[in-house]
């Protein structure tokens, strides 16, 4: 919806626990000192932005516009533009922003705090705001940037799973919860397209993955063949669920790739081939994933990996292995082969 150069999604704290790791390298310690202070201004500042456009698009999901968003002429263009705030109603986009916002920020935490462990300094998150009105969701995601080098695959693993591992765990509840406070929908259910949202009054159709058709069987739910009304809790839920899997894509500069690179050097680049002939077949399902295979030809081509530099050793071991592995096949279940339809 993702270890060496960027990952999507992390958190910042690293200072006391970063600097006991660190190692003393010409006369200074790897990975010492603080963030520097404009840094963490900004994280907070993106983060209560990111807040205030998350919180307008659950209100916007709801049918409530707090910000009484017109469009009006700004700088010879023509905006949506706000022109008040109620913050009353700013509360209504509560059920969605504020679970969607934990999920993003501690998928970001996850990383930053593995990344201390490993005594690796990293930014603090930036989470990334955008117009709710043309997003739907208020947000572009967001990322950490490394200050200094993973110093093993074993720590790279580490770094590369957690953050995934947490948006997993706190999706499938939030989304299993979501669910069963949704109503069925005055329209009929799609094929691969059970869920439905209603933002300023456009229907958008959501799929399911198989993890999320294994959901629906196991919930006490029957919506008798009509789309699925998504609470703003589940829609939440169903997001992280997304932002998982695409995090966990194989390219290199994502979560996906930083994992496989970490369990098989110089094998990432194959897996994310493989990716690529699978978006293509499921293109004639749904031609959306012709655009993403596009895409991630274009970003894996002939290009250096920013994990080539991690030294091999100490390699992963033992049972964090099969979790990875674990990790990595659900981007199968996770896969919906209908994401969004209007």
């Amino acid at each position: 919806m993702g270890a060496a150069d960027r990952v999507k999604v992390h958190s910042s704290i690293v200072s006391d626990e970063t600097e006991l790791r660190g190692e003393r390298v010409g006369g200074r310690r790897e990975g010492a000192g603080p963030n520097p202070f404009w840094e963490r201004g900004l994280s907070v500042l993106l983060f209560l932005l990111t807040l205030l456009s998350t919180l307008t698009a659950g209100a916007l999901l709801r049918g409530v516009d707090p910000l009484g968003l017109e469009l009006q002429p700004v700088l010879g263009t023509t905006l949506w533009w706000p022109t008040r705030l109620a913050v009353g109603e700013l509360v209504e986009g509560a059920a969605f922003a504020l679970p969607f916002m934990a999920i993003l920020f501690l998928h970001e935490w996850g990383h930053r705090m593995a990344a201390g462990r490993h005594g690796v300094r990293t930014s603090p998150p930036f989470l990334i705001p955008f117009p709710p009105h043309v997003s739907v969701v208020g947000t572009l995601g967001g990322f950490i940037r490394m200050r200094s080098p993973v110093p093993s695959r074993r720590a790279l693993l580490d770094i590369g799973l957690a953050g995934p591992l947490v948006s997993l765990i706190l999706s499938l509840p939030i989304l299993a919860l979501g669910i069963l406070l949704s109503a069925p929908a005055e329209v009929e259910a799609r094929q691969h397209l059970p869920f439905l949202i209603v933002f300023q009054e456009i229907q958008i159709r959501l799929g399911e993955p198989l993890l999320v058709q294994g959901m629906l069987k196991i919930l006490p739910v029957e919506a008798g063949g009509a789309a699925l009304h998504l609470h703003p809790l589940a829609f939440a839920g169903w997001l992280g669920l997304m932002l998982t899997f695409l995090n966990l894509l194989p390219l290199a500069r994502l979560d996906g790739g930083h994992i496989l690179h970490a369990l098989h050097p110089g094998r990432q680049r194959w897996w994310a081939r493989a990716t690529v002939g699978i978006f293509l077949a499921m293109g004639f399902i749904w031609p959306g994933w012709w655009a993403w295979a596009a895409l991630m030809f274009v970003m894996g081509r002939g290009r250096p990996l920013p994990t080539d530099s991690v030294p091999a050793e100490p390699a992963p071991t033992g049972g964090w292995r099969w979790v990875a592995w674990g990790v990595m096949v659900s981007v199968l279940l996770l896969l919906p082969p209908i994401p969004i339809s209007f």
